[in-house]
């Protein structure tokens, strides 16, 4: 089935997407989508009250999931996908980076819109009405930004830059490489090489798709590049037996049993020529590439420098918080939010004998007291993380009263890989794959532990593991029968929205009680969320300047130097993505302020919060829906008598 021209597909879209007024109080409205057709033949001339639509969704669901993990093997390998589930083996395949295969996936995605506009909603159940909205909202924002034709663009992700520090082939394939593809036996090792040897090819795919982005001007600013370069430069092979590479493959091979010293030696000769040779010389040639940028990048990070820079990031904002909230609703409602919390952290800072300079400045102060760190020793990590490990047992013991039922699935608590620590977050989760091979880890990035206050920790574990995102991807991952797709979508303003509300939920269960300092961190890091608004958008709408940026963050949230120039970079590379928090947070505090309001005696939290986490990630619109029909469920019956 061909899809019509872009600006049909655009112009069919209206207005998909719930508006959310400044104050985040705005009346929930339900969305109905006209229905432009019916989308199988056995459903020709019969009308909704006769034949359900659901069998075509069903059919139309699986042609996405297939559609999107077949271009794919490494993710099904990161999700540790089984081979039945994919297709076919495709442990010795790397994603196919070229422009061609780009271009096919755009015209795949607008086909597939197109397919799904031609179901009548009206002929659907409600729990296929919600996953006909979700996935009408997904492809429809997707396609907005991927018409703009720079950058990269997934499922409720965006970049404007193919190549960054952060993101790319030269510094994604090594982390894949040595963190995701397992080398457990000379099969595996075959299928590991055969991978290695298509790396070269991989970059280079994605260097000339990064070209064309750069003959039409999408260029990144000077100093991501400078950035990049210098991650390109780090990872690029000198003595080629020493890269992480071969290091990862050399230790792979001697804790396989059934291989011998001769076979082991002939593998890794092999993997050494191809790291020392064509993945060097592709290296070289990125960095060369990027070298001749630098006198012609912008020297601010807005994407509004971009020729159609205003419109990409109104497009990149509706995809990652799946609302229509212009970049100004979002500084302005974030400045309110910055002020609000101001005022709460103000008492406690006087408390602290705090009482000079800027709020940023002072929690600065704080976060530096030796009094509040871990030794930065060997010693000091296991003690930094043994006492994360506590704050998430009393976590697990405590949510009975806010959860009716949490994942099956156990969080590990563990140092994050040295080898992503200059561009990970300082903390993160990742839930357990498929094959149940490990378990969901929850990630502490341990440059250094003066990284990581004590006050602060608390607050970054309920974010990160529970009440927060192991609790909601965990759910999530655990659920049956769903489709592969759904591994595959970002859903940050869902996601990134429960796990700053789940920091609220602790804050209620009594973490902070009798612990003044760890209710500081708390609102620092519910800080940080309501600053990101503002300084995502100063930058890429209001043309901030990076060092205007430094400068609002340093003076607002008291984070240090190195912290926030990653946060300023982030915004740059990612329009839009910092927005999801808070704008997740709010809806769903919204929704439970209405539904209390609604329910009165009748309002069940924990129920409330099954209505959020039960169907899983979805756009904020729908959960709206949901839990409008929540509330109308949860209504007394009027008596019969």
């Amino acid at each position: 089935m061909q899809g019509g021209p872009y600006r049909k597909t655009l112009a069919a879209s209206t207005k998909a997407n719930h508006m959310l007024a400044l104050d985040w109080k705005s009346p929930f409205r339900a969305l109905f989508f006209a229905a432009a057709g019916l989308a199988a033949t056995i459903l020709a001339a019969c009308s909704p009250s006769q034949v359900s639509a659901d069998p075509a969704l069903a059919a139309f669901i699986q042609r996405l999931s297939q559609s999107e993990m077949a271009r794919s093997p490494e993710e099904a390998d990161a999700l540790g996908l089984s081979v039945e589930a994919f297709g076919g083996r495709y442990q010795s395949r790397l994603d196919d980076r070229s422009m061609a295969v780009a271009e096919r996936t755009r015209a795949t995605r607008l086909d597939l819109l197109h397919e799904l506009e031609l179901i009548n909603r009206g002929a659907l159940s409600r729990d296929s009405q919600r996953a006909y909205d979700s996935a009408l909202i997904l492809l429809r924002n997707t396609a907005a930004v991927e018409a703009h034709g720079h950058g990269s663009t997934g499922l409720g992700w965006s970049s404007p830059y193919l190549i960054t520090f952060a993101d790319g082939a030269f510094a994604d394939l090594v982390k894949f490489m040595t963190l995701h593809a397992p080398v457990r036996s000379r099969a595996d090792a075959e299928e590991w090489h055969t991978r290695l040897e298509h790396m070269d090819e991989a970059m280079r795919d994605e260097r000339r798709g990064f070209e064309v982005d750069i003959a039409s001007g999408a260029i990144p600013p000077r100093a991501i590049l400078q950035r990049t370069i210098d991650k390109a430069r780090q990872l690029s092979p000198g003595i080629a037996r020493e890269h992480p590479l071969v290091a990862y493959f050399t230790e792979q091979l001697a804790q396989i049993p059934d291989i011998s010293e001769d076979d082991i030696s002939k593998l890794v000769k092999r993997a050494t020529d191809q790291v020392g040779g064509p993945l060097k010389d592709e290296y070289a040639a990125l960095v060369k590439m990027l070298d001749g940028l630098l006198s012609k990048a912008p020297a601010e990070p807005g994407v509004w420098g971009l020729k159609d820079g205003e419109a990409y990031y109104r497009d990149a904002l509706k995809l990652y918080t799946t609302t229509d909230m212009s970049p100004k609703q979002l500084h302005d409602a974030g400045v309110k939010l910055v002020d609000q919390i101001n005022a709460q952290i103000e008492p406690i800072l006087v408390e602290m004998g705090q009482v000079e300079g800027s709020v940023g400045g002072r929690l600065r102060t704080l976060s530096m007291d030796p009094a509040y760190l871990f030794p930065d020793t060997p010693e000091g990590r296991v003690e930094l993380l043994n006492a994360v490990r506590e704050r998430i047992t009393w976590a697990e013991t405590a949510m009975g009263r806010m959860i009716v039922v949490g994942p099956k699935g156990e969080v590990d608590v563990r140092e994050a890989p040295r080898i992503s620590n200059d561009t990970a977050p300082g903390a993160y989760y990742k839930a357990a794959p498929l094959d149940g091979s490990r378990p969901a880890t929850y990630n502490i990035n341990l440059r250094s532990t003066a990284d990581f206050p004590r006050w602060a920790l608390p607050t970054l574990s309920f974010h990160e593991a529970v009440p927060g995102h192991h609790i909601q991807a965990g759910l999530a991952r655990e659920r049956t029968n769903q489709p592969l797709v759904n591994y595959l979508v970002s859903q940050p303003a869902f996601s990134e929205g429960w796990a700053l509300y789940a920091e609220d939920l602790a804050d209620e269960l009594g973490a902070y009680k009798d612990d003044k300092m760890g209710r500081l961190g708390y609102l620092q890091s519910v800080l940080l969320r309501a600053a990101r608004l503002v300084a995502d958008t100063g930058i890429n709408a209001q043309k901030w300047t990076r060092a205007e940026a430094v400068a609002y963050l340093q003076t607002t949230t008291g984070l240090g130097p190195q912290e926030i120039e990653s946060e300023v970079d982030r915004y740059a590379i990612w329009p839009g993505q910092a927005c999801a928090y808070m704008t997740g947070r709010e809806t769903i505090r919204r929704l439970r302020t209405g539904a209390q309001q609604q329910l009165k005696t009748a309002f069940d939290l924990r129920a409330f919060h099954q209505a959020i986490l039960g169907p899983g990630p979805r756009p904020l619109p729908v959960l709206e829906a949901d839990i409008a029909d929540w509330i109308a469920s949860q209504r007394p019956q009027p008596s019969k008598n």
